[in-house]
């Protein structure tokens, strides 16, 4: 006899009560994803040095009180000023925005429970950190190619799947993994994107993988890429990530604050390298400044320029859906044609080079994008770091704000700076 339903609910909640370590516990306990994720899960600590020779100059500029920006979000043009105040408004009710030229910080301001010194969790994003950690794994032999199977580093998934064999260490960074993975971020306890971030056992998780494409066929963005290349790193180097984080970047750059990485449990230790990192505005303009000059820091070369030049190609990204060793470009639409062919001629007459435009098909038109020289990092509650080469420009959102796209909003600031 089937049981009634208010005694299948109570039957649910008592095996729940039961079974805490269960992931549709943990996300019921736990609630959604948020900027405050660091508080939910163990961590372990990424130490700041004891070198603070390098500080920005602060000099606030008076033009970014009045300038008035799109939000992209269907509101009205906003000072930065009432961009940040505007999330008061918002559940979190919390945000940090600071904007960096030329080692100066042009504006910083902070609303809710962000500040200067405060912790935010930064999700994905964290995976812009993990590729920066690859590519000083490659500078120290550490990792030996980007072209290496990740079975030379996880011998063990051999005999799990004869895809593991065929996937690459670029491929995990460019999202052409072929793993079957959504990433779906909706109020599912029961989906692959929150067994990965409630449960306890990444190890077992990766273990388990399954794929549905061949690694390098397409791309297809996943989370569950980057935890494999956590737990490789951490595996090649014999060390925690988090020590790898503190030696390899925190210390050189003369971090303000002690960073902290989501771990999956106490047992395991499992680093969230796909989204699990906590740490402030400031901190992340140092990570983005280290890009703007080229991988040097204060005459200190900490990665390779080439590894930069890797992760700021508009080329790449042009070939990879705006998307390249783990950094996004900020893509330029140039319209909608029927005929691309016509369509591209006239756009490479204008003076567009032909090897950072990308064409897809879409609703039966075909859309036509320009890679720009400007990039920056995503995490999925809105939080961006974005970089502007060029101008030396690095500017910073934390908080919790999805409607809005700072990354284009910043891109809109940087004409005027």
């Amino acid at each position: 006899m089937t049981p009634c339903r208010p005694l299948r609910a109570l039957l649910l909640l008592v095996v729940s009560l039961c079974c805490t370590s269960c992931i549709a516990w943990r996300f019921i306990g736990h609630g959604a994803e948020g900027i405050d994720d660091y508080e939910t899960f163990p961590t372990d600590t990424v130490h700041r040095g004891t070198d603070r020779s390098f500080r920005f100059v602060e000099e606030h500029l008076p033009m970014l009180d009045t300038l008035r920006l799109p939000t992209h979000a269907g509101r009205e043009p906003m000072t930065l000023a009432e961009t940040i105040d505007a999330l008061a408004s918002s559940k979190r009710a919390s945000g940090g925005l600071v904007v960096v030229r030329n080692d100066t910080i042009l504006f910083e301001r902070y609303c809710g429970a962000i500040r200067r010194e405060s912790h935010s969790t930064i999700f994905s994003i964290s995976k812009s950190i993990t590729s920066l950690l690859v590519g000083i794994a490659l500078d120290k032999g550490v990792i030996r190619s980007v072209d290496d199977p990740v079975t030379d580093y996880l011998p063990e998934l051999k005999k799990r799947d004869p895809h593991f064999a065929r996937l690459t260490v670029a491929h995990l960074l460019d999202m052409r993994s072929g793993i079957r993975f959504e990433e779906n971020y909706g109020a599912n306890p029961f989906s692959r994107m929150a067994r990965l971030h409630y449960g306890r056992n990444i190890p077992r998780q990766l273990r388990r993988l399954k794929f549905d494409a061949e690694p390098g066929a397409h791309f297809r963005y996943s989370s569950m890429a980057t935890a494999l290349l956590g737990v490789l790193l951490e595996r090649a180097a014999g060390r925690p990530y988090a020590d790898l984080l503190s030696e390899w970047v925190w210390q050189p750059l003369g971090m303000e604050r002690d960073a902290l990485v989501n771990l999956d449990d106490r047992h395991h230790r499992t680093p969230k390298a796909y989204g699990g990192i906590s740490t402030n505005c400031r901190d992340l303009a140092r990570f983005g400044r280290l890009y703007v000059h080229d991988g040097v820091w204060e005459g200190r070369r900490i990665v390779d320029s080439a590894w930069v030049a890797r992760s700021l190609s508009p080329e790449r990204a042009a070939r990879n859906d705006y998307y390249t060793n783990s950094w996004r470009s900020v893509g330029w639409g140039l319209g909608r044609y029927d005929d691309p062919n016509e369509a591209m001629t006239r756009i490479v007459a204008a003076g567009y080079d032909p090897a950072r435009l990308r064409t897809v098909y879409e609703g039966g038109e075909w859309r036509i994008s320009a890679m720009s020289d400007r990039f920056y990092a995503l995490g999925v509650g809105g939080q961006v770091v974005y970089l502007c080469p060029e101008k030396k420009i690095v500017a910073v959102f934390l908080g919790d704000n999805r409607v809005c796209e700072y990354q284009f909003l910043f891109d809109d600031l940087a004409a005027y700076l």
